[in-house]
């Protein structure tokens, strides 16, 4: 579904990728985990095209996405969560969600009632700005208005930032359950055991290039990553 092919991002005259090469299946979830500063949101910020990478390609579905803008790409079927969630503070949850589904792909009542499936907190609270809202409910509210576009990826840039357990516990599972319902994910995750336990495949990013790549479980065994990201 996604491939990254020497894929090269500048920040200024800094380079943040220097070579990266990834690739998402389609029905697949798959982590990028590193340390700070290593790659993980200017990489997601490249494929949506927030940056413009100035090497490689960015194949989605077979075709370049590379050289569009960001509202073409999730006219395309690419949606992203963004670090610190950015919702709209002063609209409110259903603002927010109607924000979200601009492209008017799909029916929103449709829609809509999917989301306060998944997040019923949403519905009690959808006629509340958003930045009265908890931590937890700002990135379920997040998630969802991604969610509004319909799309075929979802990028999570550190969902789990800042939260209790307990919340991430369920965003977690909203994750796994939003691709159970088929739509693929790529999750950038600080938390890199919980996230390779929820992922398929991953793979780990340090000073912009791509250092280890596996199976989940070939990852959580490695001992070079259990000593760097893992805690062992």
């Amino acid at each position: 579904m996604l491939k990254l092919a020497n894929v090269h991002t500048l920040y200024g005259n800094i380079e943040a990728l220097s070579g990266i090469n990834l690739e998402v299946n389609q029905g697949e979830i798959v982590c990028l985990i590193g340390n700070n500063g290593a790659g993980k949101s200017t990489t997601l910020m490249t494929i949506s095209g927030i940056l413009r990478p100035v090497k490689g390609e960015i194949l989605f579905e077979g075709e370049s996405i590379k050289n569009i803008p960001p509202h073409k790409i999730v006219e395309k079927g690419i949606s992203q969560v963004p670090e610190g969630r950015r919702i709209f503070p002063k609209l409110t949850v259903r603002e927010n969600l109607e924000m979200g589904a601009f492209l008017g792909k799909g029916n929103f009542d449709e829609m809509l009632k999917r989301i306060f499936t998944l997040f019923p907190v949403l519905k009690e609270r959808e006629n509340q700005s958003g930045g009265t809202l908890s931590g937890g409910e700002q990135q379920m509210l997040a998630i969802s208005r991604a969610l509004m576009s319909s799309p075929k990826l979802l990028l999570l840039d550190e969902p789990s930032l800042g939260l209790a357990p307990i919340i991430v516990n369920k965003i977690f599972t909203t994750i796994k359950e939003i691709n159970h319902e088929g739509v693929t994910v790529l999750l950038v995750e600080q938390n890199a055991m919980a996230a390779l336990k929820l992922s398929h495949r991953g793979y780990v990013i340090e000073n912009g290039r791509i250092a280890f790549e596996g199976e989940s479980n070939f990852l959580i065994s490695n001992e070079k990553v259990r000593k760097a990201y893992l805690g062992d």
